[in-house]
């Protein structure tokens, strides 16, 4: 075979060898490309999904802390409307006329004191008006279980404080109307509030 031939059959060989290692190349390029296109999508979805689970529960914190701050706002708005209901009320107490102001106070104060003595602690607009009770309630009483009349700033809106040497009965319209406003509030915001003002 001449040289020339041996030449051509060479570099043919060497033609298909460099056309087979640049397919086997292409080949594992495309592999490699299509497993990082794989990889990357792959975790492209994680991290989307990772996103999203993120938005979801931060949305559902945010609706939670609106839904929180508003039932917290209607509950003050609802109690500030008890508050002022039971505070009309025991302003109409202190507002009645004077003798069913009198009877009022004495159904309480006869059976606070019982035939203890001490001082009735009334503010200075009701002193008048609750001079005629203490009278009455003093008539036939002993000397040292006599009940006195001490006007000043204390029960500011009304009502009477017993005071002895032993202990204090609070029989102000405040503490009075405290206490019912506890036993009647569930009752009465039920009449006042639709059940069905909330979030």
């Amino acid at each position: 075979m001449s040289p020339e031939r041996i030449r051509e059959a060479i570099l043919s060989e060497a033609r298909r060898e460099a056309e087979r290692i640049e397919a086997e190349a292409r080949a594992r390029f495309q592999e490699r490309l299509a497993a990082a296109t794989e990889a990357l999508e792959e975790e492209f979805g994680r991290r989307l999904h990772q996103a999203r689970d993120h938005a979801q529960r931060e949305s559902d914190r945010k609706v939670a802390h609106a839904r929180s701050q508003h039932n917290l706002a209607l509950l003050e708005l609802r109690n500030r409307i008890l508050d002022e209901v039971f505070q009309e009320a025991a302003r109409r107490l202190a507002n009645l006329p004077d003798e069913q102001y009198r009877q009022f106070v004495k159904g309480r104060l006869k059976e606070a004191a019982g035939s203890q003595g001490g001082e009735l602690l009334c503010n200075r607009r009701d002193a008048a008006r609750l001079a005629p009770v203490v009278e009455e309630l003093n008539s036939g009483r002993p000397t040292d279980a006599r009940l006195v009349l001490v006007p000043g700033d204390r029960p500011s809106l009304g009502g009477v404080v017993l005071r002895t040497g032993k202990f204090e009965i609070d029989l102000s319209l405040d503490t009075q109307m405290a206490q019912v406003r506890e036993q009647l509030a569930p009752e009465i915001a039920e009449k006042l509030f639709p059940p069905d003002v909330t979030v």
